[in-house]
C-alpha cells in the first residue's frame, strides 16, 4: 500500500475507534467511473483483497486496461450487468441461502425453514 495513503487512512480510521468509516474510492466517491482501478494501480486499494486484483498476475492486465481506458471499463461493465440480469433466480426448494458462503447447508431443516420463511416474507413485500 502506498505509504502516504496508509498514513491518511490511519488518521481517518484510528485503531482505537471502530466506528470510523471512509469511502472506497478516494478520487471520485460520488461518481461512477474507472478511478477504482486507477487507485489500485497507484497502490491505493482500500482492502487487501481489492489490491490483489492489481498485484496478482491473473488480473493485473485487466486492472491496467480499465485504469487506462474508462470507455473499455464502461463497455465491460455493461456486458457484465447484462449477463447478471440474465441469471435465473432460484426460489423455494430450488435454491438455498447459505449460512456459510463457502459450504452448502447441511440437512439442517430448522435453518432451511427459517431461511425459506424469511425469503418468502421479503419476496412478498417486494411484489
Amino acid at each position: 500500500m502506498d505509504e502516504a495513503f496508509a498514513n491518511d487512512l490511519k488518521s481517518i480510521c484510528p485503531s482505537n475507534n471502530t466506528n470510523s468509516t471512509t469511502v472506497n474510492d478516494i478520487r471520485s466517491p460520488n461518481k461512477f467511473d474507472n478511478n477504482y482501478y486507477v487507485d489500485l494501480v497507484n497502490r491505493q486499494g482500500l482492502f487487501t483483497s481489492d489490491q490483489e486484483l492489481y498485484t496478482g498476475s491473473r488480473t493485473r492486465e485487466i486492472v491496467e486496461s480499465f485504469a487506462a481506458d474508462e470507455i473499455l471499463f464502461f463497455e465491460s461493465f455493461v456486458r457484465g450487468m447484462i449477463k447478471v440480469g440474465q441469471l435465473s433466480l432460484l426460489t423455494g426448494k430450488q435454491g438455498e441461502i447459505r449460512a456459510n458462503c463457502s459450504v452448502r447447508n447441511s440437512d439442517n431443516q430448522y435453518l432451511v425453514s427459517v431461511v425459506e420463511e424469511e425469503v418468502e416474507e421479503v419476496w412478498s413485500e417486494l411484489k
